[in-house]
């Protein structure tokens, strides 16, 4: 070796030279509190994540009834459930929190969390979307 290359011992585990065919380093593989990108415990990882569950299914559940509100005015005329539409706009705004929340504390980006809101806006993808983000999510809270 030349003077100006490091000797291994010198070189920390994760800068060292890999095995191209050696499997990938695992990021899941860590304890939750040390991944890089969390900023929380597990305790309030999982806080974050019961508030954004049932933020989700609110909201989910907003949609619809926003959706039979639509079709009973527009398609009939009848104006009962004209109230509705803020009340949807306030528990959208409360997931908005719980997105927000949740992600900071798991390290997401704001686009990650601006693409949950997103898909938070279809009918049938939000309950879908919070069964894969709790997938994701629940392995940081133990």
């Amino acid at each position: 070796m030349s003077s100006h290359e490091p000797v291994p011992h010198d070189i920390a585990p994760e800068d060292a030279p890999r095995d191209p065919k050696a499997a990938p380093r695992d990021p899941q593989a860590a304890s939750p509190g040390t991944q890089p990108g969390i900023t929380a415990s597990p305790q309030a990882i999982a806080s974050a994540l019961t508030f954004f569950r049932y933020s989700a299914i609110a909201a989910g559940i907003a949609m619809f009834i926003l959706i039979v509100e639509m079709v009973l005015n527009y398609g009939f005329g009848n104006d009962v459930l004209m109230w509705w539409s803020p009340v949807h706009g306030l528990i959208f705004m409360v997931f908005a929190v719980a997105t927000a929340n949740l992600g900071f504390k798991v390290g997401w980006s704001l686009w990650r969390m601006i693409r949950v809101l997103i898909w938070a806006c279809i009918p049938f993808v939000a309950f879908i979307e919070e069964r894969r983000v709790t997938e994701e999510v629940t392995p940081l809270t133990r």
